[in-house]
């Protein structure tokens, strides 16, 4: 009767060794893990961006403004590295909605909504900034807290987005229907 319960305390003890081995594994593996998935979604992102360029190419200025639209990058990012990359990205949107106004109107438009998306787009970068920092301290309620104010922003920026492509658009109108 001794053998068989010291046989099913070493069963178990070796049970949780194996479990307390594969969390440290899967732990292990979580960080580059996560930091592949977040890299395939900004790829994903960078790629619709490139569409739109190709678009616009083609003269399809709607669809061209859609796609760099949809290429909003709008995920908190979990390392400084990729939150450059995610700024980077957010600039390089900002250009292409310049060189969509430019490539049909010159510099005679004026795009109020410009503005308004390049300050949120910095509010969002200091948001980011600060959200890092949170996760680094561990303060859990800090970044429930700016998760919350980086989705605020996220609903801006998609607004101001929508409402510079409209301008761009309404511009191009007005220039088809007004040539100068």
């Amino acid at each position: 009767m001794l053998q068989v319960a010291i046989g099913v305390v070493l069963i178990l003890l070796s049970v949780g060794l194996v479990l307390y081995l594969l969390g440290l594994l899967l732990g292990a593996a979580r960080l580059p893990l996560g930091a592949l998935v977040e890299r395939r979604r900004l790829q994903w992102y960078e790629a619709r961006a490139a569409h739109g360029d190709r678009l616009l190419e083609a003269g399809a200025l709607e669809a061209a403004l859609a796609a760099f639209r949809s290429a909003l990058y709008l995920y908190p990012a979990n390392n400084r590295a990729f939150a450059n990359a995610v700024a980077n990205h957010h600039t390089g949107l900002l250009s292409r909605f310049i060189v969509a106004a430019d490539s049909y109107h010159g510099q005679r438009v004026r795009l109020i909504s410009l503005a308004k998306a390049d300050r949120l787009f910095h509010e969002r970068r200091a948001l980011q900034a600060r959200y890092l920092i949170a996760r680094a301290n561990r303060s859990r309620r800090r970044q429930r807290e700016l998760e919350r104010v980086l989705r605020a922003n996220a609903r801006e920026l998609r607004m101001a987005l929508v409402a510079l492509a409209a301008e761009i658009q309404a511009a191009r109108e007005r220039e088809t229907s007004y040539p100068h």
